[in-house]
């Protein structure tokens, strides 16, 4: 039978090993419920993963590789009723030294779609859990809508919500009149 852990579970870096070790992350009711308060959540159903942990110690990465499962309920951005979400998502975090992270920001690698996400990290324990509870926040819907609900501006106020791009006039055509007569 595999063990089930909750998502306070950690690893100290040296049981890491370079051959992925498999973990069962499973919340419990009261950590549920707080992850909810945390997430800013109507409610959290639900919420496991299965992950793999191993290390690249030439490197000094190590890869947090699994998948998430979350059915929640939001709130909808626009008229702030419940809106169910579910989350069944891959995700791959490596963690490298603050140096490492540091010269990936420089080379702005967080811009290429196709690079794994990374997170700095130096010390003794992986706190496993909260990285991929943090995951579930990054991949839940970040703009939840009910089906059908617009913002409803009033006439007259000056505010334009979806309005045609094309029937708008364009600021650098009086420029261009005066590059004509140059």
């Amino acid at each position: 039978m595999t063990k089930i852990f909750d998502f306070s579970f950690t690893l100290d870096v040296e049981d890491i090993q370079t051959e992925p070790r498999r973990y069962r992350l499973e919340a419990p009711e009261s950590q549920l419920s707080d992850l909810a308060g945390r997430f800013k959540l109507v409610a959290l159903n639900s919420f496991s993963a299965t992950v793999n942990v191993n290390m690249e110690t030439k490197a000094q990465t190590i890869w947090i590789k699994g998948e998430i499962k979350a059915d929640l309920v939001q709130q909808c951005v626009v008229t702030l009723g419940d809106v169910p979400e579910q989350v069944a998502e891959s995700f791959e975090l490596m963690l490298v030294s603050p140096e490492t992270a540091e010269q990936l920001d420089e080379d702005e690698v967080y811009l290429d779609p196709t690079a794994p996400d990374y997170d700095a990290f130096d010390g003794p324990t992986v706190p496993v859990g909260d990285m991929v509870a943090q995951t579930l926040a990054v991949l839940m819907d970040p703009y939840p809508k009910q089906a059908g609900a617009e913002i409803k501006v009033p006439n007259g106020q000056g505010v334009a919500v979806n309005e045609d791009l094309e029937d708008k006039p364009n600021p650098f055509a009086v420029l261009s009149k005066l590059r004509d007569k140059s």
